[in-house]
């Protein structure tokens, strides 16, 4: 479903005629199969900061995450039908953990947006400046109409360990494993301080790659222990992330938020 024309210009400053212009639902149905053969909005991308525009008119991004929560971390399989669908590793398939209806939300501009699932990538899907970090991880809410909306948070190794995502990727089960249990997770403290947000309009980054897809890269990244970082990478071998898409004149907004 296609978000609303006025909620886009909000979120990503779009003018309200670009806007009107981008919404399928505002066009006959050959003019919209045209228009994303000729200029598909995909993700990810190569978000260069230097061509980001700074636009404070956006609305901040509210986190309401709990600081407790119990949590079923589980392995997303896309081949588990398939004969020895239990050995095979795919770009399509990650370590996820669904979250409770209600449980946890984000709002942008008074509009909630409930978080589904957490996930990650390896390495990371989307880069900054060309640079790519060894973990990505997406924070994936529905809004009231079942617009998507993705929280991007970029992972490196470092610091002391103790983080939500360490207590999760030292746990991370095999495919086709039982899921891992795991008690009393700070959601809360899952993404930084620091809520700064690179912004655009874009994809899934898997099958069906639908759009349109609300896109909030955050510029600060998070660092966790490099064992916790060998396990998950020890799953995916050869990796789990979509290549690059191109930008197709997109712009990248800049939302500082300290």
């Amino acid at each position: 479903m296609s978000l609303p024309v006025s909620r886009r210009a909000l979120l990503f400053g779009v003018p309200a005629a670009a806007a009107v212009l981008a919404s399928p639902s505002l066009r006959t149905s050959a003019e919209a199969a045209q228009s994303q053969l000729d200029v598909a909005h995909q993700s990810p991308i190569d978000i260069r900061t230097g061509h980001a525009v700074t636009n404070l008119a956006l609305p901040a991004l509210h986190v309401h995450y709990p600081t407790s929560i119990d949590l079923a971390i589980r392995y997303e399989s896309r081949d588990s039908g398939q004969p020895g669908g239990c050995e095979n590793r795919t770009a399509e398939e990650t370590i996820l953990a669904e979250i409770p209806a209600g449980a946890a939300w984000v709002t942008v501009g008074g509009v909630r947006y409930d978080l589904v699932n957490f996930h990650f990538h390896t390495r990371s899907e989307h880069r900054l400046n060309g640079h790519q970090y060894a973990l990505e991880q997406h924070f994936v809410h529905s809004g009231p109409n079942g617009e998507k909306l993705v929280v991007a948070l970029f992972i490196t190794t470092g610091g002391p360990g103790g983080t939500l995502q360490d207590r999760v990727l030292a746990t991370v089960p095999m495919e086709c494993d039982e899921d891992v249990h795991l008690p009393r997770l700070n959601l809360a403290a899952a993404l930084p301080y620091d809520l700064s947000t690179y912004r655009y309009d874009g994809s899934l980054t898997t099958a069906p790659y639908t759009e349109p897809v609300s896109w909030l890269v955050l510029a600060h990244h998070r660092e966790i222990l490099p064992v916790s970082l060998e396990h998950f990478q020890s799953r995916f071998p050869d990796g789990d992330s979509r290549p690059l898409q191109p930008l197709n004149g997109r712009r990248v907004q800049y939302r500082p938020q300290h």
